[in-house]
C-alpha cells in the first residue's frame, strides 16, 4: 500500500510538473482576433466588441454581435484575461454568431504578434516559480507518505493547486480542442478548489480524522461546499456561451475569508499550550491563502508575480511547524533506517545511472566495460569511505537531540550490570527515559507479593499510583506475549484506570526473571504530543532487557552472599 501510495503522489506530481515546467519558458508569438467582451460578470450572451481591420472584422464580424459554438480551446485564445503570454497557432477560430437576428457560421485565423517576453519577465523568476510549486509538492507528498490520513491527502491537493495554471492554459492552445479542454478542467479543478481544501485541512490538523464538535459540522460543511464549487468549476470550463468570471472570484475570495476566520476561532479554542505548537502553522496557512488568492484573483501581472514568490512561506513555516513543533506527527515514521535506506538508494540509482550512460555512449568503444567497471568501483570505495560521515551528518542534522538521548541511553545500559541494589534499576528505567526523551511519564512497576506496584515513577504523583494484580489484563498480556504492548490495543477500561490517576502512558515493556514477569515499565508520549518513534522503542526495550539481566545479578550476588555469611551459633 505504502509503494501504491508513493507511485499515485509521485505520478501526479510528476506530471503537473511535466505540463507546467516547459512552459514557463517560452516566449511564442501571441495571437490577435481583434474581439473582447462587453460587460463582465455573469452573461448568458456573449456580445462582442471588434476591432476594425482584425482578422475577425474581415471575418465580418461587428461590434454588438452574440456569438456561440466555441469550444474551450478557442474560447481561450480569445477571451482568457489571465493568460497574456498566450501562444500563436494557425489553426482557425470556429464560431456561430448572431448579426441583424440571424445566425452564421464563422471561421478565421488570428494574426500572430511579436513574442511579448516570458511570462514571469526573466528566466530567473520563472524558475524561482517553479521550484516553488516543487516545493509544494514535495511538502504534500512527504506528508502523505509519511502520515497517510484526510489531513494529509487535503494538504496534498491545496499544494498541487497552486499550480502555475496560467502557463499551460496559454501556452498548450495548440493541443487538440478535446485533449485541451480536459487541460482546462485539471487547472479550474485546481484553482478554484485550493482554497476549500485548505479550509477543510485547517479544520483536522493535526488529527487524522475528522473530530467531533463545531469543527465536524463545519468539515461536513465544507466538503459539500468544495464539491460543489469543483463542480461548478468543471461547468464553467465547459459551458463557453457563459462567462462567470466574478462568481468565480466571489467563491474564492469566500473560502480565503473562511480559512483566516478558521484559524483565529481555532487559536482561541485552543489551550494555551496547544495555541503555541500551533502558531506558526497557523501563520504559514494565512500567509498560504492570502497569497494564494492574490495571485489567482488579481489581474495585474506584477503583483501576481510578488504574491505567488511569497506563496513559498506557506510549505517553509508549515514543514519547520512540523518538524520543530511537532505540529504534525511524522517523527514515528522518520527512523534511521528509513532515512540510510532512501539514501542508499539514491546512490545505488546514481550507480545505476552512471553504468547505463557508460553502457550507451561508451558502447561502440573498446574501453567501454572497463571504463564502466573502474567507475562503479569508484562509487561503491567512495560510498564505503564516506558512510561515517553520512552517518554523522544525518544523525546531526535531523535526529541530533535524539541521537544524544540514545546514545546515553545505550551506555546507562551497560552501567546496570554493575548495580547493587534494585532502587538504582528503578529510578535508571523511569528517571532517566524520562528525562532524556522528554516523556510525559515514567514508571516502573515491580512485583510486590501478589501485585505489582510502583517501584520508581517520574512526571507522576506516586501517591496516585494504582497496583495491578495478577489477573489483570495487561499483566496477562505482558506476560504471555513477552514483547512491548501499546496500551491502546487493550479494552478501554486499562487506559481509563490509568486516567483516573492523572497519566495515560503510550506503551508497556515487560521484564522477565526466567519465565515470570518480574516487572514491566510504562511510558507516555512525547511532552509535545507526540508518539515514540521505533528507534526510541528498540532503545527502551534493550534497557529493560538489560535491567532484567541487572535484577537477576543483584539477586544471585545477595544469594551468594547469604550462603557465604556464617551460620548462627
Amino acid at each position: 500500500m505504502t509503494a501504491i501510495r508513493a507511485i499515485v503522489v509521485l505520478g501526479i506530481s510528476a506530471l503537473l510538473v511535466a505540463i507546467v515546467g516547459p512552459q514557463l519558458f517560452v516566449n511564442p508569438p501571441t495571437p490577435y482576433a481583434g474581439i473582447s467582451l462587453i460587460g463582465s460578470g455573469v452573461q448568458s450572451r456573449l456580445v462582442i466588441r471588434v476591432d476594425r481591420s482584425s482578422p475577425a472584422y474581415r471575418a465580418r464580424l461587428r461590434t454588438g454581435d452574440t456569438i456561440a459554438c466555441l469550444s474551450v480551446r478557442d474560447s481561450s485564445r480569445l477571451f482568457d484575461p489571465y493568460s497574456p503570454n498566450l501562444q500563436y497557432t494557425a489553426d482557425p477560430i470556429s464560431l456561430c454568431a448572431r448579426h441583424d437576428g440571424a445566425w452564421r457560421d464563422v471561421s478565421f485565423v488570428p494574426k500572430p504578434l511579436p513574442p511579448p517576453g516570458l511570462m514571469y519577465g526573466t528566466a530567473g523568476i520563472a524558475a524561482l516559480r517553479l521550484a516553488i510549486y516543487v516545493l509544494f509538492l514535495f511538502v504534500g507528498c512527504a506528508l502523505v507518505m509519511a502520515r497517510p490520513s484526510v489531513m494529509t491527502w487535503l494538504l496534498f491537493g491545496f499544494c498541487a493547486a497552486n499550480i502555475p495554471w496560467a502557463a499551460p492554459q496559454g501556452m498548450l492552445v495548440w493541443l487538440a480542442p478535446a485533449l485541451y479542454a480536459l487541460l482546462a478542467i485539471l487547472t479550474s479543478l485546481l484553482t478554484w478548489t485550493g482554497s476549500g481544501l485548505l479550509a477543510l485541512f485547517t479544520l483536522l490538523v493535526p488529527d487524522d480524522r475528522v473530530p467531533h464538535g463545531w469543527r465536524r459540522t463545519a468539515f461536513r460543511i465544507l466538503a459539500v461546499a468544495t464539491v460543489l464549487t469543483g463542480a461548478f468549476a468543471v461547468i464553467t470550463t465547459l459551458w463557453t456561451s457563459v462567462s462567470f468570471t466574478l462568481i468565480q472570484s466571489w467563491i474564492d475570495e469566500g473560502f480565503t475569508a473562511l480559512t483566516v476566520l478558521l484559524v483565529v476561532a481555532r487559536l482561541a479554542t485552543m489551550e494555551r499550550q496547544e495555541r503555541a505548537r500551533f502558531g506558526l502553522a497557523a501563520f504559514a496557512i494565512i500567509i498560504g491563502v492570502i497569497c494564494n488568492d492574490v495571485r489567482t484573483v488579481v489581474a495585474n501581472n506584477t503583483i501576481s508575480i510578488a504574491a505567488a514568490v511569497l506563496t513559498v512561506l506557506m510549505p517553509l513555516g508549515l514543514m519547520y511547524a512540523i518538524l520543530r513543533r511537532h505540529v504534525i506527527d511524522v517523527r514515528f515514521v522518520l527512523s534511521r533506517t528509513v532515512v540510510y535506506g532512501v539514501i542508499t538508494t539514491v546512490i545505488v540509482g546514481i550507480i545505476g545511472l552512471v553504468d547505463w550512460a557508460t553502457s550507451a555512449y561508451l558502447s561502440q568503444v573498446r574501453v567501454a566495460l572497463a571504463v564502466d567497471a573502474a567507475v562503479t568501483i569508484g562509487l561503491g570505495i567512495a560510498l564505503h569511505r564516506s558512510y561515517r560521515w553520512i552517518e554523522y551528518g544525518v544523525d546531526f542534522l535531523l535526529f541530533r537531540k535524539k541521537h544524544e538521548a540514545e546514545a546515553y541511553l545505550h551506555r546507562l545500559a551497560r552501567t546496570l550490570l554493575r548495580a547493587d541494589r534494585e532502587q538504582t534499576v528503578d529510578r535508571a528505567l523511569a528517571h532517566d527515559p524520562y528525562e532524556k526523551l522528554d516523556l510525559t511519564m515514567a514508571a516502573l512497576f515491580r512485583v510486590q507479593g501478589t501485585n505489582y506496584a510502583v517501584a520508581s515513577a517520574a512526571g507522576w504523583d506516586a501517591s496516585d499510583a494504582i497496583a495491578f494484580e495478577r489477573e489483570h489484563d495487561l499483566v496477562r498480556f505482558l506476560a504471555t506475549e513477552r514483547t512491548r504492548l501499546a496500551i491502546r490495543d487493550l479494552r478501554s477500561h486499562v487506559a481509563a484506570e490509568f486516567v483516573e490517576s492523572g497519566v495515560l502512558p503510550a506503551i508497556a515493556i515487560p521484564i522477565f526473571r526466567g519465565d515470570d514477569l518480574f516487572a514491566f515499565a510504562v511510558y507516555g508520549l512525547h511532552r509535545d504530543g507526540t508518539r515514540l518513534d521505533p528507534d526510541e522503542l528498540d532503545v527502551l526495550e534493550r534497557l529493560c532487557e538489560t535491567a532484567a539481566q541487572a535484577y537477576m545479578r543483584i539477586e544471585n550476588v545477595r544469594y551468594h552472599a547469604l550462603l557465604e555469611s556464617p551460620l548462627p551459633a
